[in-house]
């Protein structure tokens, strides 16, 4: 077993095709595909289930990916760690971030801020719902995430720092007839058809515990805050999103009422989640002390 041969399962569970894994990774085809039968016939196990036209991971793969995930953050950390003792910080970061208005988070900034003092980090952003980000660092797919608030599967080998925490407030037609009230109560929404994430999004955590022990129907889930916004002008139904998303999407469209939600605590919490600082890359510890000086600085 080498550290090439893993990569080549990586790069092939990832494309789920010989052609587009042997490109990503600079080899002929049929040395990847040898490579891999070794691998497989030292470990005893078949990683893939081949096809004439597709191929994609055997459970037994998909139970050691983790650990092959693990063992390549592994030489890459001290690849990166070695550099960083030499006085250089590189290599490459890979982010999960949720959606964050600039408002709440100027993301550009902070990226600014991080390549103006690592120049040679390469970083990579992936976005996704709260749960698969955290499940993403655990597994070593991610180096670092900015999620909402669901953090309880970030125990044990994670950590997760607080960086901020809004309110929520209800997106609806200006044209209901709620809209014709200066703030809402949860009993009042809870008989209208609600426009939500789907569950594992950190903002879906937050409304459902809003509305624990008051029924409620969630009639569209989606992923993108643009859809929300699109849905309720559209009078699919009523939404809540933080108070700065809803103000910098919303606020200045006359179709719309934002109102704030009383006898609730309705609120958007954004965490910063890493691994331990022992298990860190020296990349990664840089940028979540970037990250703690760029909310510091914004007074949020």
């Amino acid at each position: 077993m080498n550290l090439q041969q893993l990569r080549y399962v990586v790069a092939l569970a990832e494309t789920q095709s010989f052609t587009k894994a042997a490109e990503s990774a600079f080899v002929v085809q049929s040395a990847l595909s040898q490579q891999i039968r070794k691998l497989e016939d030292e470990l005893g196990v078949q990683l893939f289930e081949r096809t004439t036209r597709s191929v994609w991971l055997t459970p037994a793969g998909e139970a050691l990916m983790p650990a092959v995930h693990q063992v390549l953050a592994g030489v890459d950390k001290i690849a990166v760690d070695a550099a960083a003792l030499s006085g250089t910080i590189g290599g490459r970061l890979t982010v999960g971030m949720m959606e964050v208005p600039s408002d709440s988070l100027d993301v550009a900034a902070l990226m600014a801020l991080f390549h103006a003092r690592y120049p040679d980090v390469s970083v990579t952003l992936r976005s996704g719902g709260s749960d698969l980000l955290i499940d993403a660092i655990r597994d070593r797919k991610l180096d670092v995430a900015i999620v909402g608030s669901n953090v309880s599967g970030a125990g044990g080998r994670l950590t997760h720092t607080e960086l901020f925490s809004e309110p929520l407030v209800a997106v609806l037609p200006a044209a209901h007839p709620l809209a014709a009230k200066s703030s809402l109560a949860l009993a009042q929404l809870a008989d209208l058809p609600f426009i939500d994430f789907p569950p594992g999004y950190g903002l879906r955590h937050e409304t459902d515990r809003g509305f624990t022990g008051v029924a409620r129907r969630v009639a569209f889930e989606v992923t993108r805050v643009d859809e929300v916004i699109q849905f309720v002008r559209k009078a699919l139904g009523v939404a809540l999103l933080p108070e700065s998303v809803a103000t910098s999407r919303a606020g200045g469209d006359a179709s719309l009422a934002l109102r704030p939600v009383v006898g609730a605590n309705l609120h958007r919490q954004v965490n910063l989640i890493a691994p331990k600082s022992t298990v860190r890359s020296a990349a990664c510890e840089a940028f979540v002390r970037c990250v703690e000086e760029h909310v510091r600085r914004t007074d949020r």
